[in-house]
């Protein structure tokens, strides 16, 4: 079996993110802050500190970097606190991964990367990355981090762009917020797992974008064809209302 290292593993999205995962791969969850999953392997440390992040790589097929500043501590006020988490742990993990021989990376990354093209009609699925605020700008960094390992390493890198992450059964968001339908941009955290899961398998992946949003009303602005099509992936919850997301 496969292993697979997952970063922010005891957070908002990884909690959900690893659902899709289980029973497929030997799954080491790694988070900052300590947690508990007896089913699996727990690996508590920091990004940001190198010789960690050496250990947490050692012996991974593959990692998935899904871990961000916490916006509640209010870590995008300066750049000091989400650069550290987002950019310097993402070229840790990236330069641990290519150290140990690992060979493929999931980034999950998000919409607003293309933020900065305000006023555009429509946002490709790979757009070159361009934000508006800083925390799209750790996003673009970690971005740009990905495809230099890929290019100069050799690393196979799928960057998952995904929307406004959204707990479909409960419609709480990732900041502890109720929010309301419809929402074209919402996304599942098992949703963006599965997405994970075909990118791991994707026989011939290089180096890809892909946008992962969970409704259709989202069509006209982003290239979700492009994922659905590629990675034969289909959200299970499109958040046009209660009636249009179906339990897991």
């Amino acid at each position: 079996m496969k292993k697979i290292l997952i970063t922010g593993a005891g957070g908002y999205l990884g909690r959900g993110l690893i659902k899709p995962l289980i029973g497929k791969y030997s799954l080491r969850l790694m988070d900052v802050a300590k947690f508990e999953r007896k089913e699996h392997e727990v690996f508590i440390g920091d990004v940001g500190e190198i010789e960690t992040v050496r250990k947490a790589v050692q012996g991974m097929d593959a990692i998935v970097i899904a871990h961000m500043a916490s916006s509640q501590a209010g870590a995008y006020k300066t750049p000091e606190v989400c650069f550290d988490a987002n950019v310097k742990g993402t070229a840790n993990l990236f330069f641990a991964a290519a150290e140990k021989g690992v060979k493929r990376a999931i980034l999950i990354s998000s919409i607003s990367v293309t933020h900065g093209y305000q006023g555009r009609a429509y946002c490709e699925h790979d757009l070159p990355p361009k934000a508006n605020e800083l925390y799209g700008l750790t996003k673009v960094c970690q971005e740009v981090v990905a495809e230099h390992f890929y290019r100069v390493h050799g690393l196979k890198v799928a960057v998952l762009r995904v929307g406004g992450i959204v707990d479909a059964d409960t419609m709480i968001n990732k900041y502890g917020k109720k929010v309301e339908y419809p929402a074209e941009i919402y996304i599942d955290p098992r949703d963006i797992g599965e997405a994970v899961r075909l990118a791991l398998e994707l026989p011939d992946l290089e180096y890809e974008s892909f946008v992962l949003i969970g409704s259709p009303l989202a069509e006209k602005k982003y290239d979700i064809e492009y994922s659905r099509k590629r990675l034969s992936w289909k959200p299970k919850y499109d958040f046009r209302g209660p009636a249009q997301s179906p339990k897991i």
